[in-house]
């Protein structure tokens, strides 16, 4: 049996314990920080020379342009009598607002269908009362979307009136503001990370200042 002296055991015990002090501590990586989102080149080049960023109201946050008052003013703000976002310009020394995100609530556990009463008083039309939300499935159409339709007999006739059909009988938008018109795209659809909370959103014929896929619960 090899003996170590005192000394020896010593030196070694100074160099263990200068190689446990040695050993740098493991520390985790920082989480990754999501970039803000950014807007398409179609947005960029439609709207030049206007400001992007986040606009914030009842409860959500949306990414939209702002533009100069050479360009018409117009913007996105919170509109809590929706409540929603509105377009808002000033072009002409006057300003207006058009709804562009109306909010409903609902509980977490219903359907996208329990908002229909809701809809129905928000969206007055000749044939309200019977309209309903039925799903969307269609090419460039996010999951989960809804429109605000007539059934029946009613929806064909919309159908012959809104695709000039020869001899169709004229018929005004069966399910108001809300519903199918003669031009422009509208649904609903749920907040992506809030099960309570479903936005209609008005898109119009033209592209719209604002990009409602950035639509998400402030915070």
């Amino acid at each position: 049996m090899r003996i170590i002296g005192t000394a020896t055991a010593i030196a070694f015990m100074g160099l263990a314990a200068c190689s446990q002090a040695e050993t740098p501590a493991k520390t985790e990586a920082p989480a990754a920080v999501q970039a803000d989102p950014q807007p398409s080149a179609a947005h960029q080049e439609t709207f030049a020379g206007c400001e992007w960023g986040k606009v914030t109201g009842a409860g959500l946050s949306v990414w939209s342009y702002a533009c100069p008052a050479d360009r018409g003013g117009v913007r996105m703000v919170a509109d809590d009598s929706l409540p929603g976002f509105a377009i808002e310009g000033t072009g002409g020394g006057e300003t207006s607002r058009s709804p562009a995100i109306i909010v409903f609530k609902k509980a977490a556990d219903a359907p996208v269908e329990s908002i229909l009463e809701a809809v129905r008083t928000k969206s007055p039309g000749p044939h309200t009362a019977t309209c309903t939300l039925q799903p969307i499935v269609a090419e460039g159409v996010p999951a989960g979307s809804f429109v605000f339709g007539p059934v029946g007999a009613v929806a064909t006739r919309w159908e012959a009136a809104s695709s000039g059909e020869d001899g169709a009988e004229e018929m005004a938008p069966p399910c108001g503001d809300m519903g199918p018109q003669f031009s422009g795209d509208r649904s609903f659809s749920l907040v992506e990370g809030d099960p309570t909370t479903v936005v209609f959103v008005e898109y119009g014929s033209e592209i719209q200042i604002f990009d409602a896929s950035t639509i998400r619960p402030a915070g």
